[in-house]
């Protein structure tokens, strides 16, 4: 069976994959084109390619997708080029045409492209506040438990355990609770 790269590379002679973040935009101009995000939502309200559409590849399902595009050819990006590469191998795999943006939507800001910024209440992804609420959660139980009982270590397992956890699945309850405060969800501002 052949790994993901040499499936691209030998697939490289006839069709380019792999997009700069101008040759992109270039492509998407075109109306057999279409951007999609493959990060997960909470990243895509924090900035995103205008026009964009979301499939996260933590659900990515080619044949689903390629019926949702009706026809228009994916461009994929994600944060750094790692999902998009991967969500496009997906694609390349199941027999549809695909490419991606190298170095995702940071390659894509490296070349001097416009990005379409927070549509939530706050500049912190929602990965961030997650990484921060656990953290506080491990020193609050830590000082319980030097300070009061032994028995506060279960929580400090109980947190190692759910991040531990959303490490190896990709899905994270800590995270999908915070995506939903107030100030993550998308507001609408009318001028």
């Amino acid at each position: 069976m052949m790994n993901e790269n040499a499936l691209i590379e030998s697939m490289q002679s006839e069709t380019v994959f792999e997009l700069t973040g101008t040759e992109a935009q270039q492509r998407g101009k075109e109306e057999q084109y279409v951007f999609v995000d493959v990060r997960e939502m909470f990243e895509h309200q924090v900035e995103a390619v205008a026009d964009a559409i979301v499939h996260s590849f933590s659900g990515f399902d080619a044949h689903r997708l390629n019926q949702e595009l009706d026809g228009r050819r994916p461009i994929f990006y994600c944060r750094t080029g790692i999902r998009s590469r991967k969500a496009l191998n997906k694609m390349l795999k199941a027999g549809f045409d695909a490419q991606h943006i190298i170095g995702g939507i940071q390659g894509w800001k490296a070349d001097g492209l416009p990005v379409e910024s927070s549509k939530t209440g706050t500049s912190i992804d929602v990965m961030r506040q997650t990484q921060m609420a656990a953290g506080s959660i491990l020193l609050a139980l830590s000082a319980l438990t030097y300070f009061f009982s032994p028995l506060w270590m279960v929580g400090v397992a109980a947190v190692g355990l759910g991040l531990f956890h959303a490490g190896a699945s990709g899905s994270c309850a800590l995270s999908s609770a915070i995506s939903w405060l107030p100030w993550n969800r998308t507001t609408s501002c009318q001028a």
